[in-house]
């Protein structure tokens, strides 16, 4: 008998959509090989885990390989996953790492902690077997070179500058058994400051499960931090339908103008997908069935 709740769901980012025929592969890559993962009986962590893993290694997205540079030209990454069981791991401004969302699990399943970052991270990861590893692409390099010219020198450039280029990855998945996962990472946004931690590696803010759901976010990091939009979803789908759950939380983002998207699952196996911006690339199979933006 199929188990109807089984369901994944990813999203590539929110902002403008470049080169969306290589966002789509890979999304769909991304929750077929996760699916397949429930299908067979296995966890909804595991499941988001290998999910996550195909997007950092896809270098359209800007996690893993193809993650944005900072405004010195270095990669700094942040990574996370949480469980409805309240289980959380993260890393932050990690380097020199190929897949963060590996680390990140690591750090909620052998340690006592919640979130590493910086050297802490990298020495974690070292420790761990995790092998030094470049995640800068010359497709990255040479927008941070254009970027770097427009900028004139300055080392604090205004965010609103930067905001509308984003391009966190988040999945989230439900199992036969009704744990719900979440995981997402990220490069950070493009020509951020050195040391910059956003949303994504933020229990609440762009991360967030429990057992009523799980949402993950993408956008303006510090808008979505400032207002925790992914406790503010799964709490509202306590009450409300995962539809309307979403409906609501994306009202209340815009009227605090937080350009932002969102997805998650609620316990049912209903899908929450939306976002404010000019566009979100997402994709998500349900019942055996795929869907994905145009």
């Amino acid at each position: 008998m199929k188990n109807k709740k089984l369901t994944i769901i990813a999203h590539g980012g929110a902002g403008g959509i470049n080169y969306p025929a290589r966002r789509k592969s890979g999304l769909v890559k991304a929750v077929h090989a996760g699916y397949d993962i429930l299908k067979q009986g296995g966890s909804s962590l595991d499941a988001v885990t290998k999910a996550t893993t195909i997007l950092e290694d896809t270098t359209v997205f800007n996690a893993g390989t193809g993650s944005y540079l900072n405004l010195l030209g270095m990669v700094e990454m942040d990574a996370s996953i949480m469980t409805s069981e309240l289980k959380f791991g993260a890393v932050a401004a990690i380097t020199e790492v190929k897949n963060p969302i590996k680390v990140a699990r690591l750090v909620m399943e052998r340690t006592d902690h919640l979130l590493l970052c910086g050297e802490g991270a990298n020495k974690f990861a070292r420790l761990m077997g995790f092998d030094s590893y470049n995640p800068e692409t010359r497709e990255k390099r040479r927008l941070w070179q254009r970027r770097r010219k427009r900028l004139k020198n300055r080392y604090f450039p205004k965010l609103e500058e930067l905001a509308g280029i984003y391009g966190t990855i988040g999945v989230v998945a439900i199992d036969k058994n009704g744990l719900i996962s979440a995981a997402n990472s990220t490069g950070g946004m493009n020509m951020n400051l050195p040391g910059r931690v956003g949303d994504t590696p933020i229990i609440g803010a762009g991360i967030y499960a429990n057992k009523n759901g799980a949402v993950t976010a993408t956008g303006h990091g510090e808008e979505i931090m400032r207002n925790l939009l992914c406790f503010r979803a799964v709490k509202l789908m306590a009450r409300y339908p995962a539809s309307l759950a979403g409906k609501k939380v994306i009202e209340y983002a815009t009227r605090q103008g937080c350009r932002c998207g969102l997805i998650g699952i609620n316990k049912t196996g209903a899908v929450l997908c939306v976002n404010n911006t000019k566009a979100m690339s997402w994709c998500y199979i349900k019942d055996g069935r795929l869907s994905s933006f145009p």
